[in-house]
Parts: C-alpha cells; structure tokens; sequence
C-alpha cells in the first residue's frame, strides 16, 4: 500500500476523529482504489461526515466505484469530491474504497497510429524536395516515441510510487506534444508537395492559432443568485452568527451587483473575493437567508458558438472544389459535428457546483473545437500560395541570387534616371 494523500485529522464533538487517510494502491490494469479510513475513537456511536478530494484531472467519468459515497465538485479548486455521513459504532474503524480509472497513462494505441502516419508520409516524401526535412521530423517521432514507451513501462502504477507514476506522464506529456508538432509539420510537408497526408489531420501546428475565450465574452452578462442560508439550532434562545461566504474564483468585486445586505471584500492571500457580516441575528429554530446577486461568468459560451460555426462555414467554402485535401475535409467535418453536439447541451438552469461544472467543461469542449478549426486554417494556408506549379522553394544560395539581380536591376535603373535628369538639367 502506497500512501499518496493525507487529509484532515478533525475534532468532532469532543470526542470523535475523523482520520482522513487516502491510499492508493493498484486494482487492476488501469484502475486505481483510493482507500478512506474513518475511525470513531469515542465510546459512543457517532455520526461522522467524509469528505476526501479526488485527484487533480480526475473527471466524474473517471470514477468507476464510489463505493456508496456522493459525487461532489469543488468550484475554488476545480477538482471532484466524495463526501457522506455514516453511522460509526464505538470504536469502530470504517474503510470505503473508490475505484478510478488510472488517467496517468499515454494511450499506447494513439502513439502507434502517430508512428504509423509518420512512415507512411516519409515513405511518400522520399525523393522529394521535403525528403530531408521529413525524415528528421520523422526520427523525432521515434526518439520520442520510445522515450514514451520506455518511461511508461518503467513507472507502471505497480512498481512505483504513485507520485513517480504521476510526474513520468507529465514527462510523457511533454514529449508527446513534440510527437504530435512533429507529426503536423510532416502532414503540411505532404500538403506542400500535392500528397494527401491521411484520413484527417492528427498532428499539431505551432503555427495555428490558439483558442481565445476572452474575446467573445459578452458585454452584458446574464445574473445568478448566491443564497445564503444560516439556521439556529436551538428552539429555546436567539443566537448572533458570522456570516462569510466565498464567491466562485471567476467572480471579482464588481460582479457583485447586489450583496444583498452583506459587506463584500477581496481576500489577496486566498485571492477570492467574499461576502461577509458580523453577528447576525437568529431566532430561536429560525433561519436567515442572504441573496446575493452576482454576474453569470460561466454561461457565456453562445456568442463563442455562433463565432466558431461561422468560422466553419467560411472553412467549408474554402475547401470546396480542391483536390488531394481529403484529411482536411475529414478534420472540418469532425469539428463541425463536435461544435453541433455542444450546440444542443442542455446544461442545469440555476446556479450550483454543477452548473458550474457544466459551462467550465463546456468551454474546455469548445477550446478542442477551435483548435481542430485552427489547424485546418493553418494546413490550407501554404496551398493558398500555390498557382498550379508543383515546383520547390529555392535553396539559400539561388534565393541571395535573386534578391542582387533584383537590386541591381533597381540601381540601373536608377542611375539612367538620373542620368536623364541630369542631361536636361544641363
């Protein structure tokens, strides 16, 4: 058993502790178990609440047993929790144990179908103009490929640390992205040269575009309402509560529109802004409930919608009636069927974690459209220079040839100009 994370050791009546201890270790291929241990030291039968935060990039999805516990979603930290209150006898030690999938690892198939499309296109650019420039992106491929699978193989789950199996992927990720640029600059290479370079486009460009959010937020935001509610437990006397509340990471002092008779202030150590009041009265078995109104910063993906499908439109008027592009028809059209399935979500209509959630992701889903759009910008842009010759760019030398012809022509000129002037003027 591996510990990977350690959570609160909490104080609960006096008399019960809450021992939040989360291990992981290896269920089977590809899965992991988090194990959560709660123990009640106290003499008496409790009721004790867990909460245990899931790893980082771990998505509902990736949960495959919760093992009787709820789903919960972080809004400041982004991350998914498990959380419930169970009975414990005295003395009694509780273990649940979730199962996850093990997200830590490079999908071996797709690096294969990389490799794959890596020779077929260096076999296609043999002999050509771009032959060099291909075989090197494609030894790259194959040095970081095997990088990848030897880093993998070494730093499986059930040989090593979960922290070592862990920062080998992000390593792996890394050499990943150069794969994948590696791999988009052999398919231009091909588009260049009149060979289409696949089934669709499955490489990197750095030269594409990257997806922008900030310029198709909407000049006049939607509303949302924050309720707060503080209840006094006691039926037999009034009590004097301090309210405070945190607001959502994306909220700032002037989202607040109406506090709604709380103070609002800005914490610059948590960086959140909150809201907040002192002593405030309850009456006995009452409750006091605050609205506070705030700018909807998380549905706001329309306008980026209409922009995208405008943007496929032009693409596909682009395309039409060009040869030898099928990959970037193919790469269009899965956008295009990606940005339509995000277009008919129905997300939840009030405000809460999992409203939240929702347009969070939904905005990562629509950053994946907008790349795929971007890359099929950027692949048509070198045939956009072609004129119906398929012949190569010049090397160094012959392009300085050209460059003093060409100002040797204009200083010939130049003095015959001059010349004349010169002739009359005398």
């Amino acid at each position: 058993m591996r510990c990977l994370f350690i959570g609160r050791v909490a104080r609960l009546c006096g008399v019960v502790f809450l021992l939040g201890v989360l291990s992981v270790v290896p269920a089977s291929a590809g899965k992991l178990v988090l194990k959560i241990q709660v123990v009640n030291k106290s003499d008496k039968a409790q009721p004790v609440p867990i909460r245990s935060s899931l790893p980082e990039r771990i998505t509902r999805d990736d949960i495959l047993d919760t093992a009787g516990l709820n789903i919960g979603y972080d809004v400041k930290s982004d991350t998914y929790y498990v959380h419930d209150t169970v009975q414990l006898a005295p003395k009694e030690i509780l273990v649940r144990e979730v199962t996850m999938n093990d997200i830590w690892l490079i999908d071996e198939t797709k690096l294969d179908e990389y490799r794959k499309r890596a020779s077929v296109l260096g076999g296609a650019l043999a002999g050509s103009a771009y032959s060099k420039d291909s075989g090197e992106e494609q030894a790259k491929i194959e040095t970081r490929s095997e990088e990848i699978l030897t880093r993998q193989d070494e730093n499986g789950i059930t040989t090593v640390s979960p922290i070592r199996h862990i920062q080998a992927y992000e390593a792996n990720m890394k050499a990943l992205a150069e794969v994948k640029q590696s791999v988009g600059r052999m398919e231009n290479l091909a588009m260049s040269a009149g060979v289409n370079p696949g089934d669709s486009l499955i490489g990197d460009d750095l030269n594409a575009a990257v997806p922008r959010r900030d310029i198709h937020f909407p000049e006049q935001y939607g509303e949302a309402i924050v309720k707060i509610t503080v209840r006094n437990s006691s039926t037999t006397r009034a009590r004097k509560v301090d309210v405070r509340r945190e607001m959502p990471p994306e909220i700032n002092i002037d989202d607040v529109i109406d506090a709604g008779g709380l103070a609002v202030r800005y914490d610059p150590k948590a960086r959140v802004t909150y809201v907040y009041k002192d002593e405030v009265e309850v009456a006995a078995g009452d409750s006091v409930t605050f609205e506070v109104r705030i700018r909807d910063k998380w549905n706001v993906n329309m306008d980026r919608m209409a922009y995208l499908q405008e943007k496929a439109n032009q693409l596909v008027v682009t395309t039409s009636g060009r040869d030898n592009i099928e990959a970037v028809n193919n790469t269009l059209a899965s956008a295009m069927e990606a940005l339509e399935a995000v277009t008919k979500e129905v997300g939840p209509e009030t405000l809460s974690p999992a409203y939240i959630a929702f347009y969070r992701r939904q905005a990562d889903r629509l950053d994946d459209v907008e790349r795929e759009l971007n890359r099929v910008d950027s692949a048509l842009k070198p045939l956009e220079t072609k004129r119906g010759f398929d012949i190569p760019a010049p090397d160094r030398k012959t392009t300085w040839l050209i460059i003093y012809i060409i100002l040797g022509f204009l200083a010939l000129v130049s003095l015959l100009f001059f010349l004349r002037w010169y002739v009359r003027a005398s």
